[in-house]
């Protein structure tokens, strides 16, 4: 026998031997094997028979219903053989689209097959049909994949107050890559030079492995139940633990599976889908799958599709609007209920359960869900406020520099079956029965900071002691540092607060919690009651409290007047300014009726940005609480514009470069850029380098380090430069030396948005918000950065359209 074909027997009694390792869970032997199995450049073809259960047989027949097809990558060369096509491909037309049958469990090459499709195309329509079709085809065939198919989308693993976190590096990463494939640290690091994105380094390094016994097929379960299992590994031997599980679901990725699977490890799947795209895309999918009030029907599919055979849109027909119509107020409720309550769980066991006419009644406000808050649109002037609000109503609120916080709270009974997560009171009487008191706080961002304030939930326990009315609420508040006559302190001196695991006697700065809104109370939703009267709930039912002990925090309300004019207004500004306020917040109190002629759609709206000095008629605006919106009945007027040194704004770092002098070991200038809301990118905006301490600066280093998975020596996908921007004719000599991903870096890092102050300016450079005001981008000249925002997630950074909006104010 020839030495070739001892080689291979050899590979074969390995790979019988490994594989046999796996199922009967010997870890290490498994783990010892991969590293031999490993063959490179040359295939083998062996064809082996195993008797598999059910599950098995099931995989094996649905990867042979669907069709296998080879893909060529034009740009590289590369021949794909492991993608895998439907007879129609994703991104057809919903109307279109026919769900095919295929056994389950759905496997993961079905996924990264949307995904693909998705990075393939810029257009929001087809965006929408991949995931659309997709969710469909998972509805018909796999029911159990529908929620795993949704948290990897979204680019996590549960909702953001539950600990979900992957808690994988960069170190992770490279080492499974490297056991899995043998590949070089020298070769694996010359891809990253290159290639600058993770799920492509995978793609590459992977494409030439040949295993001599195929891997049993991944599925979305599996991994999905293997990222939680990763999430879950925690203290000593936990990040050997993370590679070995990595390394198992790589060594069965194949193809694009070995680029989608790395890239859902560090959550960016880099595929233009936000959250928005992805509510939309649910809501369709519903509908079109099960019959409801917004159901729509083969026939009406095929209508519509006979229409866009011939080049037109729904909208172009009065009968396909109607048809069309329907799957729009469908969005409008999943958008309405994931906004006031932002749990995946919840909503798709509704949505199987009772559908999509139930699933408003089915998903309220919950105690223990926080709500998406409500912002405030930006204004220039006090001039601006009473134009926009136009004689209506309103009251005006101190903007404190704080923290945001969602108080949840909750009368519970000793026989009470009430389960969630969060702080419990030790028991006492209420009208001769015993109970506890249960409270969570949330953060701006949604995450749970219940262990940061002690002080807090004891404050609240006393509260339901002292007002036995109370039963339940969800609070709208804002919490600042305060010294021991009860003034507020600056906002530094609350961030220098412990933040996990604090025990009140740890407590050394004192804080009080302001609240100025009630979401609910005694388990009644109150978002659609007008201002007016969740405030007098609010105020009513809990005044402000004094509790017993220094060591606990203050309950009052947000210092607000109810005077109209200008210089009332004027006047209450100025002593906000006392307190060390940002501003002030003018809030509408009363709801006004829409009129006929006041709804505006997408496009009027671009229109009446694109022409300022455009009349439009007086608009309606709500009093009710609208969740994840930027409302014009809240409108903020910050002090930095007041005082004419510039507006400030939250953008998100992208790149940056090498400083000179003392500052050559750190990162600066840094280059910024706002958040496109509806594409999912970050266009870059301006440059920054003042205003910086040392400890930000060293902070850059920890999370940007240069041989980490956070930079690149190329822009990442989602970020947009703009054209030939890194030149030295536009950067100037300081050539670009790394640039880095902010969606990886927020979700990984939670480094969040950096606030700076801002004047801005038309520039041929950059590339923000161009199209908008002009053919030309907007920069910020003379940016300063001003703080650090931990408490916004990237998407609560401000958008191109703010920044539109902004320069006009400032021109006018």
């Amino acid at each position: 026998m020839s030495t070739a074909d001892d080689d291979i027997q050899l590979a074969i009694k390995l790979s019988m031997e490994s594989y046999k390792r796996e199922i009967e869970g010997d870890e290490q032997a498994f783990q010892n094997d991969v590293k031999r199995i490993k063959t490179q450049s040359h295939a083998i073809d062996l064809t082996t028979d195993t008797d598999d259960d059910k599950d098995d047989a099931a995989i094996n027949n649905q990867e042979s219903k669907v069709a296998t097809t080879v893909t060529k990558k034009e740009e590289e060369g590369v021949v794909d053989s492991t993608s895998s096509s439907l007879s129609q491909p994703l991104k057809t037309s919903s109307y279109s689209y026919s769900p095919p049958t295929l056994p389950s469990p759905i496997l993961f090459h079905l996924f990264t097959d949307a995904c693909a499709e998705c990075s393939s195309t810029k257009s929001r329509i087809e965006i929408t049909n991949v995931l659309t079709n997709y969710l469909r085809t998972v509805i018909l065939n796999d029911s159990a994949a529908l929620l795993p198919s949704i948290w990897l989308f979204s680019h996590q693993l549960g909702p953001p107050y539950e600990p979900n976190e992957l808690g994988i590096g960069g170190h992770v990463l490279n080492k499974s890559l490297k056991d899995v494939t043998s590949i070089t640290p020298a070769k694996l690091r010359s891809l990253h030079n290159k290639l600058g994105d993770i799920g492509d380094v995978a793609y590459e390094a992977t494409r030439n492995v040949i295993s001599v016994i195929q891997p049993k097929p991944l599925t979305v379960e599996m991994v999905y139940n293997t990222f939680v299992n990763i999430s879950n590994q925690k203290g000593s031997g936990s990040q050997e633990t993370k590679t070995n599980l990595v390394k198992k679901l790589l060594v069965s990725a194949k193809g694009e599976q070995a680029r989608y699977l790395m890239r859902a490890l560090v959550q960016n799947l880099r595929i233009g889908a936000v959250r928005t795209t992805l509510s939309i895309a649910l809501a369709r999918a519903f509908a079109m799958q099960f019959p409801s009030s917004f159901h729509v029907n083969s026939d009406e599919c095929a209508v519509v599709s006979a229409l866009e055979a011939k080049g037109k849109r729904p909208k172009d027909s009065v009968e396909t609007r109607a048809i069309e119509s329907k799957l729009i107020q469908a969005e409008k409720v999943m958008k309405k209920v994931y906004a006031r309550h932002p749990n995946y769980n919840t909503i798709v066991e509704a949505l199987q359960t009772a559908g999509l006419d139930a699933l408003e009644e089915n998903v309220p406000v919950s105690i223990g869900t926080p709500v998406q808050p409500m912002l405030g649109a930006i204004t220039r002037s006090f001039d601006d406020v009473l134009s926009r609000l136009d004689g209506r109503a309103f009251t005006s609120e101190a903007k404190l520099d704080g923290q945001r916080c969602q108080l949840h709270a909750k009368l519970i009974s000793e026989n009470d079956s009430f389960s969630e997560k969060g702080w419990k009171s030790t028991p006492f009487d209420r009208h001769d029965k015993q109970y506890r008191v249960w409270i969570r706080l949330f953060s701006r961002r949604l995450e749970d900071m219940t262990d940061k304030y002690p002080d807090i939930c004891s404050t609240v326990l006393e509260m339901f002691k002292a007002f036995d009315s109370i039963t339940s609420f969800v609070i709208d508040a804002e919490i600042a540092a305060v010294d021991d006559a009860g003034k507020v302190r600056p906002f530094q001196e609350l961030a220098n607060r412990s933040r996990k695991a604090v025990q009140l006697d740890d407590v050394h700065i004192k804080v009080a919690v302001y609240g100025f809104d009630c979401m609910l109370f005694n388990d009644e939703p109150l978002l659609n009651k007008s201002f007016r009267e969740r405030r007098e709930t609010l105020r009513s039912h809990l005044p402000p409290f004094a509790p017993s002990s220094i060591s606990y925090a203050r309950w009052d309300h947000v210092p607000s007047i109810d005077d109209t004019a200008l210089d009332a207004i004027t006047a209450f500004f100025d002593k906000c300014m006392t307190m060390k306020a940002e501003g002030i917040m003018v809030k509408l109190l009363d709801y006004y009726e829409y009129k006929e002629d006041d709804e505006e759609d997408e496009e009027g709206e671009e229109d009446k940005l694109k022409s300022p000095s455009k009349k439009s008629k007086r608009k309606a605006l709500p009093a009710t609480y609208e969740p994840d919106k930027r409302a014009d009945s809240w409108l903020k007027v910050k002090k930095d514009y007041i005082a004419e040194i510039g507006d400030s704004i939250d953008l998100v770092p992208i790149g940056g470069w090498h400083g000179m002098g003392r500052k050559n070991k750190f990162w600066s200038p840094i280059l910024l850029g706002v958040y496109d809301d509806e594409e999912g990118t970050y266009t870059a905006v301006c440059k920054c380098m003042s205003g910086f301490s040392d400890a930000f600066y060293e902070s850059l280093n920890v999370t940007y380090a240069e041989d980490g998975p956070n930079t690149s020596n190329r822009p990442f996908p989602g970020v947009v430069v703009g054209g030939e921007f890194f030149t030295e004719e536009n950067v100037g000599a300081d050539e670009i030396s790394q640039t880095f991903n902010p969606v990886y870096t927020s979700t990984q890092s939670r480094f969040g948005n950096v606030e700076v102050l801002s004047d801005i300016t038309q520039s041929p450079v950059y590339p923000a918000a161009k199209g908008l005001i002009g053919e030309k981008g907007l920069s910020i000249r003379f940016p300063r950065f001003i703080r650090r925002r931990e408490d916004k997630s990237i998407e609560q950074a401000n958008t191109a359209t703010d920044l539109a909006r902004m320069y006009e104010a400032q021109e006018a």
